[in-house]
């Protein structure tokens, strides 16, 4: 009895024993050396190492995977549009409706006939203007092109201008001299006035001493009178006289005068 509870006692002092001295193997090593393959629910699949080297992708593969990449041609430069500034006034299209009939007048005609420039020669175009009828005549080689309403100066006395402030319309020849855009009338054709007839006439009223005097000074002759539109319509409507001495017509007037009359036209002032 005392043998075998000594023989229990000494074998697993040896078996420690020999562990230690590394002759016999361990449990946990001995269970490490097991196959995984052999382990019951473990997966066969090899562990990859993580310090293996990867394995290049072939040629082939890179090809099949990139993406393609897509060819772009840079658009060329957006032309800019060449834009040349008119000297005066761009050759605008007159607005006129040539279907009718009755606007194919003589002048018109010549006007859609002429292929060689001339319409931009002064000598070609002349305007006549009365007072007292409210018309403004436009006419083009010699021949009748189309009347226009017009309204004059807003003195009940409508007889020549005198002087500056009479709120007269000149009367006699004279010629388009400059024309250009104008906030409250659109286009503004600046005539000659005065002219060497004018001047004469102011003299002749200076020495009677028939010129107001403002302010300590005598009224000059005036300047800038010329044609343009309107920023009250409904008086050029009513043919009621309102400028201070130019001659007004309705807009869509003064813009096809502006397009058709060259500077240097003549334009005759009658009563």
């Amino acid at each position: 009895m005392a043998r075998r509870r000594r023989s229990a006692i000494v074998l697993p002092v040896l078996l420690l024993a020999l562990i230690a001295s590394g002759k016999l193997p361990s449990f946990a090593q001995s269970t490490a050396a097991v196959s995984p393959a052999s382990t019951p629910g473990a997966s066969s699949t090899p562990a990859i190492s993580p310090s293996a080297t990867p394995v290049p992708p072939t040629a082939t593969a890179t090809a099949a995977t990139a993406t393609p990449t897509a060819t772009y041609a840079r658009p060329a430069a957006t032309p800019t549009a060449t834009y040349a500034k008119p000297t005066a006034i761009a050759t605008a299209t007159p607005s006129v409706t040539l279907q009718s009939p009755s606007n194919r007048t003589p002048g018109v005609i010549a006007l859609l006939n002429t292929k060689d420039g001339s319409e931009r020669d002064p000598l070609n175009w002349s305007v006549i203007v009365s007072k007292s009828a409210h018309r403004l005549e436009v006419h083009y080689k010699g021949q009748f092109y189309r009347s226009y309403p017009a309204v004059f100066g807003r003195n009940l006395d409508t007889s020549a201008k005198r002087y500056a402030g009479d709120r007269r319309t000149p009367e006699g020849d004279y010629l388009i001299i400059r024309k250009y855009r104008n906030r409250r009338w659109r286009w503004f054709l600046k005539l000659n006035y005065p002219n060497a007839i004018d001047m004469e006439h102011y003299a002749e009223l200076r020495a009677a001493r028939e010129i107001p005097i403002y302010g300590g000074r005598q009224a000059s002759t005036g300047n800038a009178i010329g044609i343009h539109g309107s920023d009250v319509p409904i008086l050029n409507a009513g043919n009621v006289n309102w400028t201070t001495g130019c001659i007004s017509v309705d807009n869509a007037s003064i813009d096809e005068l502006a397009a058709l009359l060259p500077v240097g036209t003549l334009v005759v002032i009658k009563p």
